[in-house]
């Protein structure tokens, strides 16, 4: 039941690229939408349960409090850019070039966790930069022209996702044993919605965005985190983390079936360098 539980939050957020090619607003005012109403839900759910009482707190709060600020505008970064990324490339090269976060992780953690870094990372780090290359090359429209100019952007963007991606991994890491992961998500979806209400207040949302914002803000913000996170009491974290790879899959056949998106043989390679570089951070840990 647990790896069901994960598979279905895999694949309700490789469905993500779809709904935002279909909602004709700005990044900014779906993030705040859907964080708006998923930070609402949540906020039910805690109350209901009791759950803000029992709300885990550390050692150093002072310490706890701050990470918990730098959750959401790591978030935001990384939101923002992978939208971006969904607007101006194709939902592939931005699911593939975002998957280089886990070796942004194994790059950071020794800097930023203490952790020791194994000589894979390395030989991962040269893999995931030639399937970044790849993609680059093989993945978009001549350079100079303005739709080869916004693919590359796209593109990149997707990999910077994937960068900010990682520093939010590793600040949940940090704050996951203090607190409870719908009382971190709450918070964060909180205060990504203050932040950017100033620059969303403004701007119109028209009825028939309406079901599709709502559907990421239950769907997407809070049924799949619940999923997932409920699906890590019968699996083991490697484990999840390999079935975390259905994304990329799932994200491209969707694609495929929308849009009539088909990647090149060369953009492929390169996500497929890229996803290998991956597993191979993933195996490195488990030894």
């Amino acid at each position: 039941m647990g790896y069901l539980k994960i598979v279905t939050a895999i694949l309700i957020w490789s469905s993500l690229g779809i709904f935002i090619r279909k909602i004709d607003l700005p990044n900014q005012c779906i993030i705040f939408s859907t964080a708006t109403i998923a930070g609402t839900l949540q906020f039910i759910l805690l109350a209901s349960t009791g759950l803000f009482k029992k709300v885990k707190r550390s050692e150093g709060p002072s310490r706890g409090a701050i990470f918990l600020v730098l959750s959401p505008l790591c978030f935001i970064a990384n939101t923002m850019l992978f939208y971006f990324a969904f607007r101006n490339t194709t939902i592939a090269n931005a699911v593939l070039t975002h998957y280089t976060a886990p070796v942004f992780v194994a790059l950071l953690a020794p800097i930023l966790l203490k952790e020791r870094i194994h000589k894979t990372t390395w030989i991962a780090i040269a893999l995931s930069s030639a399937g970044l290359w790849l993609i680059l090359g093989g993945g978009a429209p001549e350079p100079g022209t303005t739709q080869g100019n916004r693919e590359h952007l796209g593109i990149l963007a997707g990999a910077l996702s994937g960068l900010a991606y990682a520093f939010l991994i590793l600040i949940i890491r940090r704050i996951a044993p203090l607190y409870s992961s719908l009382f971190i998500t709450f918070i964060q979806n909180g205060i990504v919605a203050i932040v950017l209400l100033p620059f969303v207040f403004r701007i119109p949302i028209p009825m028939e965005a309406l079901p599709y914002l709502v559907t990421m803000g239950v769907l997407h913000s809070t049924v799949a985190p619940l999923l997932y996170v409920q699906g890590f009491r019968s699996v083991k974290a490697n484990e999840a983390a390999i079935l975390g790879y259905f994304e990329p899959v799932g994200a491209i056949l969707l694609a495929l079936i929308f849009f009539r998106e088909v990647p090149g043989k060369i953009a492929l390679l390169g996500g497929a360098l890229i996803l290998y570089s991956g597993y191979m951070i993933l195996k490195a840990r488990l030894k």
